[in-house]
């Protein structure tokens, strides 16, 4: 049985336009961000997992990072916004 896939939305990019992280089938999560207008450009793939991503700020600095489960083993990949803001 494969995995559930999940997408999760926030501004990652800090333009203060909603983008999109969604988990792959490829074991990797792909940002696609928002151009503000309802279209999306690519923003690249991010090895991490491909069970399913979350949105939070795990490391309390104020911008968003994103949490994947990693399908079938029994972890999660935690990648760290370091976007310039």
């Amino acid at each position: 049985m494969s995995p559930a896939h999940s997408i999760t939305v926030g501004d990652f990019d800090g333009d203060g336009t909603l983008d999109v992280a969604v988990a792959n089938s490829d074991r990797a999560v792909s940002m696609l961000l928002g151009n503000g207008d309802g279209t999306f450009q690519r923003g690249g793939n991010f090895g991490a997992g491909n069970a399913s991503v979350a949105m939070g700020d795990f490391n309390g600095d104020g911008l968003p990072d994103l949490a994947a489960a990693n399908y079938p083993s029994i972890n999660v990949a935690v990648l760290i916004n370091d976007t310039p803001r």
